[in-house]
């Protein structure tokens, strides 16, 4: 029963035997999976030769606590992510699962450092809206066999299952919203486009600009930090350069901030500018002027990205697939802070 060594064998003893990896041998050898017969064959031949018995105890100990579910969110100052996260809460609790949750403020180390915690405390699966998940940690949670949903923002390589918005076509589509209004000067605010839906946001505004044959003046696009005060930045940039008529805002938490420089520098929305701002949340329909803004609903984001991981708990089966990418619709929600432009350019 031991492994040479004067210790019983353990299960990556088995795997290092069969030159394979612990999650594969562990599928085979708990019958929750299947491999390649040649892996299969090295994996029972590496048991049989090692006298292999499974530990029970740690086995009842992952079964308890696969009830566990980890959400790890960049953070809950943003409204739309808390309203993410509870919708995601109450799937799963109706579900009997549990919540496990953590902001991680888009730092790369405390990401890294989270997702090996929470696989440590044998979470059934995680949901994560990632800054900077790489490859070799995509390697290691397969190697983990922890069911891993992306969302929001996309991996490298797209190697996890990923529910994300359809973010260039929404961002298209408010483009040209202000476009068929008469705007040709429309200035754009957005989140660092090292993030994939930040990124899609930005080329969707160019793309509508240059289908309608109008090239976009790099003067009149400002990424960069997710912040309200970064919002504030950038609208007070834009109104010192080349104003324009409309402003097209890639987050909501960015629009505290551009609402407030806006008003201080006596701004008129929409009489002076018209403002769309992607993510509609509730304050939105309750300031004046009320917002046009693009509905990317979370109650839809929750119920495509549980879905996607409970299937992947639930049925081992579907361990085996490639990863799946899904993109949520969205609406164009047109209140008050949109209107013609005061001089329409001819």
């Amino acid at each position: 029963m031991t492994n040479g060594h004067g210790r019983r064998a353990t299960l990556k003893d088995v795997a290092e035997l069969a030159s394979t990896s612990v999650a594969t041998a562990s599928r085979v050898l708990s019958g929750a999976g299947q491999a390649a017969g040649e892996t299969r064959r090295r994996i029972l031949a590496a048991a049989a030769s090692l006298n292999y018995q499974p530990n029970l105890q740690a086995r009842a100990l992952r079964q308890r606590a696969s009830r566990s579910v980890g959400l790890i969110l960049p953070s809950l100052s943003n409204a739309y992510y808390a309203a993410l996260a509870d919708s995601i809460s109450q799937i799963l609790a109706g579900r009997g699962y549990h919540l496990l949750l953590s902001p991680t403020c888009d730092d790369p180390r405390a990401e890294r450092d989270t997702l090996r915690d929470m696989v440590g405390q044998n979470v059934a699966g995680l949901m994560v809206v990632p800054c900077s998940i790489d490859l070799p940690m995509v390697a290691f949670l397969s190697e983990q066999d922890v069911p891993t949903v992306a969302m929001v923002r996309r991996v490298p390589g797209n190697g996890v299952d990923t529910v994300v918005f359809e973010d260039f076509a929404a961002a298209y589509a408010a483009t040209k919203y202000l476009l068929s209004l008469g705007h040709r000067a429309i200035g754009y605010i957005g989140g660092d486009v090292c993030y994939s839906s930040n990124q899609a946001r930005l080329q969707g505004f160019l793309a509508a600009l240059r289908d309608h044959g109008l090239a976009a003046s790099e003067s009149l696009a400002k990424v960069g930090v997710l912040q309200s005060t970064w919002g504030a930045l950038a609208v007070l940039d834009l109104l010192r350069s080349s104003p324009p008529t409309a402003v097209f805002v890639g987050s909501n938490i960015l629009m505290p901030g551009v609402m407030g420089a806006l008003q201080s520098q006596r701004v008129a929305v929409p009489g002076d500018i018209s403002l769309v701002c992607f993510d509609d949340v509730e304050w939105f329909s309750l300031t004046v002027p009320t917002i046009t803004a693009v509905s990317s609903s979370h109650a839809r984001l929750a119920d495509a990205a549980v879905t996607l991981l409970l299937n992947r708990i639930e049925k081992p089966e579907q361990r085996q697939r490639p990863p799946v990418l899904l993109e949520v619709g969205y609406e164009l929600v047109l209140r008050d802070s949109t209107a013609a432009p005061r001089f329409i350019a001819g």
